[in-house]
């Protein structure tokens, strides 16, 4: 039970005698995050005097979205449900559990891994030029908020490849063939999400992304391969009888010309 004191007054004078007996949860998340990402060493000052109070909003705005999010996803497809044929439907709710599965997977990979090993990789040049390292509230907290929500944004960019290929939308092929300048496009993402990284904090990120873009791929081909036959029956190669799509000029299995 919390219990106050009897002379309000005295509680305003002292305002840790306030946190002692009520502490909120978005500070206890803060402190928690702190105490898990700042190296030894680093200090964390609040640069403004009114940057705590910012940075509480803020924080409390993101998490309150984030709790809100089964909600507001549930009514969007509650108004939407309506428009899709039974067979659309049945599709939806196994990409739509990955979708909300690896967009929290991706936000928690960021914070337990990304972030913490991006925090010592930059003190190492403080320490090698004897620098004291500071860093400030707003600075720090924007880094991570931002780092962790753009991850799991796009740790979810498989699914929504997946659902694109399903439906017939784009091809595997076409994401075969330029498959490095999409490498290219992903590493120029992946080090917009992690800025101050350098080389080796983006490539933490960079690897899941390319096994999970390859995983992707192999995953979307057995989609296609099954939407193709539903289109246009059983093709096979007349050299060695694997199955081929109407698009492929070149078995996937004996490497022939097929045209």
């Amino acid at each position: 039970m919390m219990v106050f004191p009897a002379d309000p007054v005295a509680l305003v004078a002292n305002p840790i005698q306030f946190l002692e007996i009520y502490e909120p949860i978005i500070a206890r998340v803060l402190a928690s995050i702190n105490d898990y990402m700042l190296p030894k060493g680093v200090k964390l000052i609040a640069g403004e005097l009114s940057s705590p109070f910012e940075i509480w909003i803020v924080a409390s705005i993101l998490f309150g979205l984030l709790l809100s999010m089964p909600v507001v996803g549930y009514e969007i497809y509650a108004f939407v449900n309506p428009a899709f044929y039974p067979h659309e439907r049945r599709l939806i709710y196994p990409f739509l559990t990955a979708f909300v599965v690896l967009f929290f997977v991706g936000v928690a990979f960021a914070l337990f891994l990304v972030l913490p090993a991006l925090m010592k990789f930059l003190v190492i040049f403080a320490m090698m030029f004897k620098i004291e390292a500071t860093v400030t509230a707003i600075s720090f907290y924007t880094m991570v908020f931002f780092t962790a929500l753009a991850t799991g944004i796009v740790f979810t960019f498989p699914v929504v490849l997946i659902l694109l290929i399903r439906f017939g939308i784009v091809r595997t092929a076409s994401f075969k063939k330029y498959r490095r300048y999409v490498y290219i496009l992903m590493y120029i993402v992946v080090a917009f999400i992690t800025p101050d990284g350098g080389v080796a904090g983006n490539f933490i990120l960079f690897i899941p992304l390319i096994m999970m873009y390859e995983i992707a791929l192999l995953i979307g081909r057995r989609y296609e391969k099954q939407r193709f036959k539903e289109l246009y029956g059983e093709l096979k190669c007349k050299f060695c009888g694997a199955d081929i799509s109407p698009d492929d000029v070149f078995c996937p299995k004996c490497d022939r010309a097929l045209r």
